[in-house]
């Protein structure tokens, strides 16, 4: 196997390690979703006793609300591809990712950042979107053991998870709602706040998404340089390859 399959092989099987991290926060994101639907739905207002109560209902060990959670989570999430997710993120329909546009627009912006180092190292930036995404994609497999990448790396996944997540939230239980003889002003307030969920945690994951592929860049710029480093430019991958370092 070339060196170069084998280190693909190794990033990509760190995915399923830092999504098993995120797990129980996107069971308990889903669990306060649902409870507070039920709550509504039952109630036709906001009541936090009723929360409480359908919430204990959502966290009682081996309740079958409890009991299924985890697996509405795994269905849900799955629901959305990696790139429909990273379109839901970032409101961009082409090459929405971060690392398409880190060398021309992202790398200014983080002063820890030794552009000179960088392209000392590397050359010109590329300015296509993939042959960007794909430089950094090698860079960040040098970098996938530091702790301050993997955390951007794991907050990234998790929001946005719960980005995609949001977005069929605000999809199932506004329809939930309209066909349920709830007030109206209730009704408004409670897809409006579900709008406002969306909004807020896809912000947050735009922050964590381009400070994971900022931080890679960080890290490289002060790594001194290796014999491996040299040629680097003439490896190739496809813009596909290059993207999914993000999931």
């Amino acid at each position: 196997m070339p060196p170069a399959e084998a280190s693909s092989d190794a990033t990509v099987g760190r995915r399923p390690y830092l999504k098993r991290r995120n797990a129980a926060y996107l069971w308990s994101f889903v669990g306060v979703n649902v409870a507070v639907f039920l709550s509504v739905f039952i109630t036709k207002g906001f009541s936090s006793s009723s929360i409480d109560h359908i919430w204990k209902g959502v966290t009682t060990r081996n309740s079958i609300i409890a009991t299924c959670i985890p697996l509405l989570t795994i269905v849900l999430s799955g629901l959305f591809g990696d790139q429909a997710k990273a379109r839901l993120v970032f409101w961009r329909w082409r090459n929405p990712l971060p690392g398409c546009r880190v060398f021309t627009e992202l790398i200014g912006n983080d002063a820890r950042i030794d552009i000179p180092a960088l392209r000392k190292k590397h050359g010109e930036f590329p300015r296509d979107a993939k042959e960007q995404n794909a430089l950094w994609y090698r860079l960040y497999k040098k970098h996938t053991e530091t702790v301050i990448v993997t955390e951007a790396h794991k907050n990234y996944l998790l929001t946005r998870d719960m980005t995609a997540l949001s977005v069929i939230f605000l999809a199932l239980f506004s329809v939930g709602i309209s066909l349920d003889s709830v007030g109206w002003k209730v009704g408004c307030i409670y897809i409006a706040s579900l709008i406002g969920q969306y909004v807020i945690i896809a912000n947050s994951a735009q922050n964590y998404g381009k400070r994971f592929v900022l931080n890679v860049l960080a890290e490289e710029s002060h790594t001194r340089q290796g014999p491996s480093a040299k040629g680097s430019r003439r490896e190739t991958r496809t813009g596909s390859d290059a993207a999914q370092t993000h999931e």
